[in-house]
């Protein structure tokens, strides 16, 4: 028979046992919070949760993921600081170049020609997302993926003084970020610029600071400033896209199995977000054009020559805002694209 001392040790630890697992079976779900700037019924907000809703399946509940869009939790620039913080667990938002300039590479102008290009160029493990993986590392955050919109236009309340000609002046007021080399590249395209940033531009068309921004897609225009605008140019300049990611922080605070359910969610939406662009990018144009814009669509063989001339005169110079080495790898990488 067993002796009333081993009984006891076989009841103390079957009774730490049972609170082992009866605290682990009731243990709160780790809450995420997730921000993004898109609107709330944007397609780029729609995709985040349901990156959320799949993180928390894949994670089997031990992770809830809440999602702040709309710039609920600040501009794109403040939410990138409090992520290298931890303050904010993960993002969905357009990358500043306020930290590292290199980060200016995601929005290197004419760096695709099509969707087949950015299907290659924006996939996980491309050269563009390892290269994004290791400038994000370096400030405390690993980077998830792309989320691509399409590709950025320009939206303006006049015409375009002939926009398929680089060597002319545009004879407008162009909006640009506060990102150096936007200056630069609509310059050489023709265009007169101003700075403002991004949470001023609706009041600033308003009263006419500016005539024009760029900088988004026709998603953005459409969601943004559909009734301030009367012309959208389709003149793919660069790839919109975004970037998911997550603090450092936040990131070692999950177990091995929590973190690939967050890779595979991610994945699963930087696919689905490549795979749609195209669709959402020509549906938001049909919308512009019901909400009584007029649209301007064109063929590669119309965009070629402001192509050929920023790939001449603005990508030798991109080595000032990147840096020279990653300048040379991005030309030897993609020039020939």
């Amino acid at each position: 028979m067993m002796s009333s001392r081993k009984f006891m040790s076989v009841i103390i630890a079957l009774s730490f046992s049972v609170m082992f697992y009866t605290s682990a079976a009731f243990a709160k779900p780790l809450t995420l919070k997730c921000a993004g700037t898109n609107a709330v019924k944007q397609s780029g907000t729609i995709q985040m949760k349901e990156m959320g809703s799949n993180i928390e399946k894949l994670s089997n509940g031990e992770i809830k993921i809440k999602c702040f869009p709309a710039g609920q939790l600040g501009d794109y620039t403040l939410i990138y600081e409090e992520i290298t913080k931890g303050t904010i667990d993960m993002g969905v938002i357009p990358i500043p170049t306020t930290y590292e300039k290199a980060h200016y590479i995601v929005y290197s102008p004419f760096i695709a020609k099509d969707y087949n290009d950015a299907e290659k160029m924006f996939k996980n493990g491309s050269w563009l997302f390892n290269t994004c993986a290791k400038l994000h590392s370096k400030l405390g955050v690993k980077f998830l993926g792309f989320q691509f919109h399409g590709f950025g236009g320009i939206g303006t309340t006049k015409p375009v003084n002939k926009p398929l000609d680089p060597n002319v002046s545009k004879e407008i007021l162009l909006r640009i970020s506060p990102m150096e080399m936007d200056s630069l590249l609509l310059k050489t395209m023709g265009y007169n610029t101003v700075t403002i940033p991004y949470a001023d531009l609706y009041t600033s068309f308003q009263a006419g600071l500016c005539e024009g921004w760029y900088g988004g897609s026709a998603a953005y225009s459409y969601e943004g400033f559909r009734d301030v605008l009367k012309n959208y140019y389709a003149l793919n300049i660069y790839a919109e896209a975004e970037s998911i990611v997550i603090s450092e922080k936040t990131w070692k605070k999950l177990s091995p199995d929590q973190q690939k359910a967050v890779i595979k969610a991610a994945n699963d939406m930087s696919a689905k977000s490549i795979a749609e662009a195209e669709k959402i990018d020509e549906d938001y144009m049909k919308k512009l054009e019901k909400a009584g814009l007029k649209v301007y669509r064109y063929t590669p063989q119309e965009l070629e020559a402001n192509a050929q001339k920023v790939r001449k005169e603005v990508w030798p110079k991109m080595g000032q805002y990147i840096g020279e080495d990653l300048a040379k790898q991005l030309i030897k990488e993609y020039s020939s694209k």
